[in-house]
């Protein structure tokens, strides 16, 4: 993380993700711009779908129904006429796909914060591998965390002394 605000951010977004119905798998993500979150998502159905506890345990279905938490994010925005020009996108759960990476490019974000691409499953790396390969191209930087190295507590808003000592981005 680059700063304390990395950190709560980060953290922000891992809060988020517990909002997610999903039992197995629950990413969460917010946008921020100028210290404030502007936008927020987590994986689930889109609105007016039903989440039965039923479809979330059929894989086929659950897979079929859910949106990815930075879509819902960007869809979120856009509902409430929020531009994510310029944001930073704070991801928990799990690194951006080789789908979601497109719409984060298209609407402008500038800078993703999420897990290290090899914290995902085996078969999906490759494509996580791409995402950022992408992203950088088109000139989003992407700063990548392990989410089990200091600073994951959920309340934690420091980076522990230790850190400070470390230093980040070759900066």
């Amino acid at each position: 993380m680059k700063d304390k605000w990395d950190l709560r951010f980060k953290n922000l977004a891992l809060f988020i993700s517990h909002w997610s119905k999903d039992p197995s798998t629950q990413v969460g993500c917010i946008a921020v711009k100028d210290r404030r979150v502007i936008a927020t998502g987590y994986n689930g159905f889109p609105v007016g779908i039903s989440d039965d506890k039923r479809d979330y345990e059929d894989r086929e279905i659950k897979l079929k129904k859910t949106i990815h938490a930075e879509k819902n994010m960007i869809y979120n925005a856009c509902r409430h006429g929020q531009s994510l020009e310029g944001s930073t996108v704070y991801i928990s759960g799990l690194p951006t796909c080789e789908e979601c990476w497109k719409g984060l490019v298209q609407v402008g974000v500038t800078r993703v914060v999420m897990p290290e691409v090899e914290t995902a499953k085996e078969e999906w790396i490759e494509g996580c591998k791409k995402a950022v390969e992408y992203m950088e191209e088109a000139g989003v930087e992407v700063y990548q965390y392990n989410p089990w190295q200091f600073g994951w507590e959920l309340l934690k808003t420091e980076l522990p002394e230790e850190s400070r000592k470390i230093k980040l981005d070759g900066k």
